[in-house]
């Protein structure tokens, strides 16, 4: 059954650190590896509203008809709780800590590269520079996907100059969905879509996207309608919340 968890209290942002296109798109500069943060809370925003009502807030609607909407997500306050974990995840191991390289939703023509982000001096998240809204970006500071926990992908909606970006039909993944996530260490990760939802961003539930748990879960974030014309910004925040259900290990040296 669906519970509403209370807002965590506030603790102290980490130092932020934006790494460049550059340093993270194959080929190009080296890749500075994630520290390891075991099992520490990763609740670490100044404020944790901030997650939801910061994230992406340069995203500009460009399309007529906007991007797609959850299906049947009429009241938009759905939380995720441990009774819903899926069936097909039981069993599995969770990976040791790896930063991801690379997103894969074949059913959505996402294959997009994953850079590393972690949060603004005012405590809100990070997201890829706008110039780049093909990219998506890893919080550094939670778990790796397929490490035990949540891990958090961000990615824009649309931009004014591009159009729709690399998450832009996020919104039309139904439950079932597999999601690919490839690691440096060259292991591969495999989610399963548990359930999309749309929450105001005033009402981001960041206890259920950041939160401790002893699965191994995969939160995929971006912005959804409706849309504020004056303020050139989305009111609400689309959640992907998906579940590891199959690993490949990285493939021995030789």
């Amino acid at each position: 059954m669906a519970t509403t968890a209370p807002d965590p209290a506030p603790q102290a942002a980490p130092e932020p650190e934006v790494l460049s296109a550059a340093e993270l798109l194959p080929g190009r500069g080296r890749h500075r590896g994630a520290r390891r943060t075991g099992r520490r809370t990763v609740l670490l925003l100044a404020g944790a509203a901030l997650a939801g009502i910061g994230l992406i807030a340069a995203a500009f609607l460009i399309t007529p008809a906007g991007p797609p909407q959850p299906a049947d997500d009429a009241s938009g306050r759905y939380q995720l709780v441990d009774t819903d974990r899926r069936p097909d995840a039981r069993g599995i191991r969770p990976l040791d800590r790896s930063a991801p390289v690379r997103v894969k939703i074949p059913s959505i023509k996402v294959d997009a590269v994953v850079v590393t982000v972690g949060t603004n001096l005012d405590g809100s998240l990070q997201v890829p520079e706008l110039k780049h809204p093909d990219l998506t970006g890893w919080y550094r500071y939670g778990p790796s996907p397929g490490e035990r926990g949540n891990a958090v992908i961000v990615g824009h909606v649309d931009t004014r100059t591009s159009g729709p970006a690399v998450f832009f039909q996020l919104g039309s993944l139904k439950p079932g969905t597999k999601i690919e996530v490839q690691r440096l260490d060259g292991s591969l990760a495999t989610f399963t879509v548990d359930v999309v939802k749309s929450f105001p961003k005033e009402d981001f539930p960041a206890h259920r996207v950041y939160g401790s748990t002893d699965d191994m879960g995969l939160r995929l974030v971006t912005c959804g309608p409706p849309y504020d014309r004056t303020d050139r910004n989305y009111l609400n925040n689309i959640v992907v919340f998906a579940t590891l259900t199959k690993t490949r290990p990285a493939r021995s040296p030789g």
